[in-house]
């Protein structure tokens, strides 16, 4: 048991759900804790300094999003910043307007909002996706109308990594005279963005995915697009969203920002570590279904549905020998019910039961790789071999 215990490892393979507070994150946050503690709404020196901070940080966002800074509005998180972007909005159009067609593979923080604005008047709408998790751009092309003011689609789906062709959804869009949306959570820092280059007019973006702080996201909102305030009180964020800001996390998703381009260039890295890791599996458990799509997919994400083995199950092995992974969104994780991604990607609640999410970050490295494994490999033999010492296993996977 000892010697089992120390060759444990920690292995974190949760990215999506979270990554850690890089160092030079901390260290700029630490010094504008130190230094920079004045209200940044105040006419004096100290209070002037904040204030400088933290347009810095909103031009160092900015940047990293090909956006300019007075497009760019800091809050709390992207739950945050998706809530006050469907409601404002919503609130904006209706009634001359009141349809928005979204997708059924958007993150819970989009999809309840979405339900809360049914209750409003709001007709919503969702435009089916293939079994990659890839929008039906004919039906969505079909599904827009001169009631529909707003297309919300995210970039990359933070189960199965799914990339979207949102150049294109934007100029369907366009087309109909209706704008775009794009919760663009978990493509910032693992793809390249513009969000000029994309067509979209609203889009959001969270610190805590990009080694910046927790506690800390941002909107964008085209200047010609309509805005209204989302949390009333002072003039902060152009009085968008009052209160006072939280400076040293503002300043810590600046300059999260600052490597942008140095954590997609270190993302690409994952793409021949993702393809040993499935094909090594698919080795030793042959009916392995992979829900990632080969193509247009995150290069750090891969969902995985293993017939017969609980994800419960599996994640408490892999956690027991010092292995983070997740069966899905983190936000969802205290429930039990099945993905709602997995589900609208064709797969029964039985299946989507019987899957987990792995996603590598840019420190993840061969020897993590091939710890995991090992690990698994030998918990697939073990669970092969019970099944065929064990008749009355073979009967109920029969249905006899």
């Amino acid at each position: 048991m000892l010697k089992q215990l120390l060759s444990k490892r920690n292995i974190y393979f949760d990215h999506n759900a979270t990554t850690y507070t890089a160092p030079y994150v901390r260290r700029v946050m630490n010094r504008v804790l130190k230094s920079y503690w004045g209200n940044p709404s105040s006419g004096y020196a100290k209070g002037k300094m904040s204030a400088q901070i933290i347009e810095k940080a909103r031009e160092n966002v900015a940047a990293a999003i090909g956006a300019h800074s007075h497009e760019v509005y800091f809050s709390s998180c992207a739950t945050e910043s998706n809530n006050a972007l469907l409601k404002t909005v919503s609130n904006h159009f209706y009634p001359e307007k009141n349809k928005i067609i979204s997708t059924p593979i958007e993150h819970p923080s989009v999809t309840k909002t979405l339900e809360y604005l049914k209750t409003k008047g709001i007709d919503v709408q969702y435009c089916p996706v293939d079994s990659s998790g890839r929008v039906v751009l004919k039906e969505l092309e079909a599904m827009i109308d001169d009631k529909t003011f707003l297309v919300c689609c995210m970039l990359a789906n933070n189960e199965i990594g799914t990339i979207q062709d949102i150049k294109k959804i934007s100029v369907m869009a366009k087309a109909k005279n209706a704008l775009v949306f794009s919760d663009c959570v978990q493509a910032l820092g693992k793809i390249p963005i513009n969000v000029k280059e994309l067509g979209v007019d609203y889009a959001t973006f969270s610190a805590h995915k990009l080694y910046g702080p927790k506690g800390v996201g941002a909107w964008y909102a085209k200047i010609s697009c309509p805005l209204e305030p989302y949390i009333h009180g002072g003039s902060q964020e152009e009085g968008m969203r009052a209160g006072t800001e939280s400076i040293h996390n503002i300043a810590g998703f600046g300059e999260a920002c600052k490597h942008v381009n140095k954590f997609v260039s270190l993302s690409v890295k994952n793409e021949p570590l993702k393809k040993m890791f499935i094909n090594e599996l698919k080795e030793i458990k042959k009916d392995l279904i992979v829900n990632s799509p080969i193509d247009n997919c995150l290069v750090n994400t891969i969902n995985l549905t293993f017939p017969g083995i609980s994800s419960g199950e599996l994640m408490k092995m892999l956690d027991y020998n010092g292995i983070a992974v997740s069966s899905g969104s983190a936000c969802s994780a205290s429930s039990n019910k099945p993905s709602h991604v997995l589900k609208a990607i064709g797969l029964t609640d039985d299946e989507a039961q019987e899957s987990i999410r792995i996603s590598f970050g840019v420190k993840t490295k061969d020897k993590h790789i091939k710890y995991a494994l090992k690990v698994m490999k030998q918990y697939l033999l073990e669970e092969k071999k019970e099944k065929e010492l064990n008749p009355l296993v073979k009967l109920n996977e029969s249905g006899a």
